[in-house]
């Protein structure tokens, strides 16, 4: 496994381009990493990693690409986080227990493909994020050249250039302690949790259970189907 490391971080110096040299977006092959998936429902899917070499702001950035695709239909959305050089390098060569791309979702969350849009819905906290995408490809070739120029549409920090990522947060409607169990009230420890419960589509909104970090708090938010903010609901009655 370290030996596959050290090629990756020696494919990722040798794809640096030489100073003030403006060089194509490209992937780097010996990362790529497919396997094959399903959806709740049963619907077959692909999972896929790669590492693309881009530019942001002049300077050159290695972006980590996770990525579904229905093939046949070719609906297909993207998470992408950009690194540079050197983090790329460190992260790639100095991590040898942990694979290079694995099929198994490192976060809890909900994934969804329905009217040809994906949606897919996780939380920390106060904080929701919901990755969506309604782009079509013919191919699958088509889908990456699309992703080398628009990664950051996929963003997975978000951010205003996230055309595909919607952020909600809670803390104005349900307040800091219902997201802070009662007894790390007065310690000043961070405390950090998966407050996602459940994800399901009600007509053309979806509807979310929020869990509190104590029980029995929970909390029901609805949104609209633009990932927009309707409703939220308190519900401090056990299961």
């Amino acid at each position: 496994m370290q030996n596959l490391w050290n090629l990756l971080a020696l494919l990722i110096l040798t794809a640096m381009p030489v100073s003030g040299q403006t060089s194509k977006p490209n992937y780097l092959p010996k990362a790529d990493h497919v396997c094959k998936a399903r959806l709740a429902d049963g619907t077959h899917y692909e999972l896929w990693d790669r590492v693309l070499v881009s530019e942001s702001k002049g300077r050159t950035v290695y972006v980590e690409v996770r990525a579904y695709y229905r093939p046949g239909s070719g609906e297909f959305f993207w998470r992408s986080s950009a690194l540079s050089e050197n983090s790329c390098a460190v992260e790639l060569s100095g991590n040898s227990k942990t694979a290079v791309a694995s099929c198994e979702e490192s976060y809890h969350h909900f994934l969804f493909l329905q009217d040809g849009e994906w949606a897919d819905f996780w939380a920390f906290n106060n904080r929701i994020e919901v990755f969506h995408c309604n782009l079509r490809f013919d191919t699958l070739e088509e889908a990456w050249s699309y992703v080398a120029e628009h990664w950051p549409d996929g963003n997975f920090a978000g951010g205003p250039s996230a055309k595909w990522v919607a952020e909600i947060l809670l803390y104005k409607q349900l307040g800091n302690e219902f997201f802070r169990p009662k007894r790390l009230e007065f310690d000043a420890r961070p405390f950090v949790y998966k407050s996602l419960g459940s994800v399901k589509k009600v007509g053309s909104n979806w509807e979310l259970d929020i869990d509190g970090a104590d029980e029995p708090n929970r909390a029901t938010v609805l949104l609209d189907s633009n990932f927009k903010l309707l409703a939220v609901t308190k519900n401090t009655a056990p299961h």
